[in-house]
């Protein structure tokens, strides 16, 4: 049976918890395109014509929207894009895949020292904070402009050679995370916890100031990838997860209320919502179907990386769209059979009515079997049929 939509048409139709002509297949393939392409990680996220070329070679496995790659490279920023994130996070852009580089990774430092100071003075306490030995000088002011200013737009310009070609729209056009997603980075992760427990409320005081810095960096970011222009860079990919084992109470204090107050106003501004999700949200669906109240539908969608899909659907079926969750493990080590039936039975559970995207556990692993991507794809064409 042939499609009857495109594949813009079913993104929206399955962010509007309607029904489509079939399942849509939306991972996040960015370093596994890099790596089937025969990329390095430096070329890919300093040379995007060279991913776009690997983008086009994938189109076996890429599905109904493509990942933009260029947040890899602004992975957590409190200071503009990618080129403070490169000196405060120390968010280390290797050359080579492993096992002669690496994934880019962070150094987990204390940078903030004091909450209250950081509100007051701003995140220059942060850039020149003694705490960073990270040779920050060294880079070039240059460096420091172009990927504030230029790295979006060459890629805004890539990807629109990539939709025109293809059909294939993009799946989100700005960045941004949870406060306290920035927090485990720059406060550190044990730190943060105490905090939670002895200072709830300042915690939420800095998270609150925090999200309208967030808010209108994502925008903009949105805005320059071609928002209204480029179908899909109006999806906000917001990064959520938190601390890991986060109590319900605290939960409920500290990051429900953030995150609603930075879903509204990117959805005030014209902006749709891609929620990722990292661990396990599953104790926590009740509070997180708040999350479109007052808003009109299909503005919203949760990405859910460990939680229970079957009990998501449950949950907020008819009311939020989600999308998920082929395990990790399955696409590095397993077979296109298990893949195919683990598909199946993530098709059976949550594609009644609509609402559903198939997708991967996070990121799609570098280091997965071209066969199991491709299984994945053909599964949502093979089971998702309405």
């Amino acid at each position: 049976m042939s499609d009857t939509m495109t594949h813009y048409e079913r993104m929206r139709a399955a962010w509007n918890c309607e029904v489509p002509d079939r399942v849509p297949y939306m991972p996040m393939t960015v370093y596994f395109v890099a790596r089937q392409g025969g990329l390095t990680i430096k070329e890919f996220i300093t040379e995007p014509e060279k991913f776009l070329k690997a983008a086009l070679d994938g189109l076996d496995f890429i599905g109904d929207a493509q990942h933009p790659a260029l947040n890899t490279a602004d992975h957590m920023w409190m200071l503009g894009h990618a080129g403070w994130d490169m000196t405060t996070l120390d968010w280390r852009i290797w050359d080579e895949f492993p096992p002669h580089g690496n994934l880019p990774s962070i150094y987990e430092k204390v940078l903030i020292q004091d909450y209250d100071d950081v509100m007051e003075r701003g995140f220059s306490t942060i850039l020149f904070s003694t705490a960073l030995e990270n040779n920050i000088h060294e880079r070039s002011i240059d460096d420091f402009l172009y990927y504030q200013f230029e790295h979006t737009k060459v890629w805004s310009s890539v990807w629109r050679r990539f939709y025109d070609e293809t059909g294939i729209p993009i799946l989100i056009g700005g960045r941004a995370e949870h406060p306290l997603d920035l927090l485990q980075s720059y406060r550190g992760i044990s730190q943060l916890v105490t905090d939670m427990y002895t200072m709830p409320d300042k915690v939420l005081e800095f998270s609150y100031w925090l999200a309208d810095y967030e808010v209108m960096q994502a925008s903009r970011e949105a805005v320059t990838m071609g928002a209204g222009e480029l179908p899909g860079a109006e999806n906000i990919f917001f990064y959520n997860g938190a601390p890991p084992g986060m109590p319900p109470d605290l939960y409920a204090k500290l990051y429900i209320p953030v995150a609603k107050k930075m879903i509204d106003a990117w959805v005030a501004r014209g902006f749709n919502v891609w929620c990722h999700f990292d661990n396990d949200q599953t104790p926590h669906l009740e509070g997180l179907a708040g999350f479109v109240d007052g808003l009109p539908k299909g503005r919203v969608l949760l990405d859910l990386e460990k939680t229970d899909m079957k009990k998501a659907k449950e949950v907020l079926g008819g009311k939020i769209a989600i999308c998920g969750n082929v395990p990790s493990t399955l696409m590095v080590y397993g077979t296109p059979e298990e893949v195919d039936a683990y598909c199946k039975k993530l098709i059976e559970d949550c594609a009644a009515g609509g609402g559903y995207i198939l997708g991967a556990e996070c990121e799609t692993p570098w280091d997965s079997k071209r066969e199991n991507v491709v299984a994945m794809k053909q599964a949502a064409e093979k089971y998702g049929r309405y």
